[in-house]
């Protein structure tokens, strides 16, 4: 899965008016709700491949073959590198993943909420917003 977009932790966006801050704000709720929707399907059939797996262990256990356990994950600096992840491995990263996803979407609503305050005055000027890990931290209107 490839994205367009590159990942950056901060970023500066401009906009010409408060309610083009405020509609790309609108924009990007739906397209994490999107992604969100994407990662919980996956996450299901994660789930379901996990079940089988393990159903298939206890079977093999019941004919006395045991499941030998290799590691094949590596941490390096933080970044777990897995070769040849089980089901269980890919379903808990996707976790850590809609976990992650989860947390910028309610964050990004929340402000949306309050964005609705400052959206109802129509102030004319160019704004620039900081983003941190995709979230506006600030935004600076230029009079």
């Amino acid at each position: 899965m490839s994205s367009t977009r590159p990942l950056t932790a901060t970023d500066i966006k401009e906009f010409d008016s408060f309610a083009e801050f405020v509609k790309n704000v609108d924009e990007e709720v739906a397209e994490l709700r999107r992604r969100m929707g994407d990662l919980l399907k996956k996450l299901e059939e994660l789930r379901i491949r996990v079940e089988q797996e393990k159903r298939i262990k206890e079977i093999l256990g019941k004919l006395g073959v045991k499941a030998e356990v290799a590691s094949n994950a590596v941490t390096l600096r933080g970044l777990t590198i897995v070769f040849n992840p089980t089901a269980e491995q890919e379903q808990a990263a996707l976790e850590v993943a809609v976990e992650s996803l989860n947390s910028k979407l309610t964050a990004l609503q929340a402000l949306r909420r309050e964005l609705d305050v400052v959206a109802g005055t129509e102030i004319v000027s160019k704004i620039r917003v900081v983003y941190v890990d995709g979230i506006p931290k600030t935004v600076l209107f230029k009079l």
